[in-house]
């Protein structure tokens, strides 16, 4: 999702994702991927998905589709989700996503020569970023760590190829 909503900066910046390769195919292949998660595990791929969305509307003052802002829809989901997932598992969702967005923005900032606004670099500097980043793995270790290392390993693998 990061990388299809990130196109124009990925493309001014050279770098190759399977967005810009897959182009109007990503949107299937994704769904297809996705589907496979979930045939295995429900719970798991849906809650971080949920909270991947939320993270990356949370901050989003225009008004989407839904007729809600950004951030009024990234609210309600976070109730819904701790409502049908439970608030250990889906706190757990929301540090480790949260946790690889921060990793990712602090990667992005040192990287790209147009460096995107809603970088979290941008608003809570390098130290903060990196701050919040280890209190985001912190608090996912603590309630799940053996999920917390299989994601953690899984991501940059599940990036270089898809990348």
């Amino acid at each position: 999702m990061d990388d299809y909503l990130d196109q124009e900066i990925d493309r001014l910046n050279n770098r190759s994702t399977l967005a810009l390769k897959l182009q109007r195919g990503v949107l299937p292949y994704t769904l297809l991927l996705f589907s496979f998660a979930v045939v295995i595990n429900s719970k798991v791929p849906i809650s971080l998905f949920w909270a991947s969305y939320i993270i990356g509307m949370g901050f989003s003052g225009d008004p989407l589709p839904s007729g809600m802002r950004g951030y009024q829809e990234s609210v309600f989901m976070a109730g819904l989700g701790f409502w049908i997932f439970g608030i250990k598992d889906f706190l757990f969702s929301l540090t480790i996503i949260l946790f690889i967005q921060l990793v990712d923005d602090y990667i992005d900032y040192h990287v790209e020569r147009y460096v995107n606004q809603s970088n979290f670099v941008n608003y809570l500097d390098k130290v903060g970023t990196f701050l919040l980043a280890m209190l985001c793995f912190g608090i996912a270790v603590a309630i799940n760590w053996q999920l917390a290392i299989i994601i953690i390993i899984v991501t940059p693998v599940v990036s270089f190829f898809l990348g």
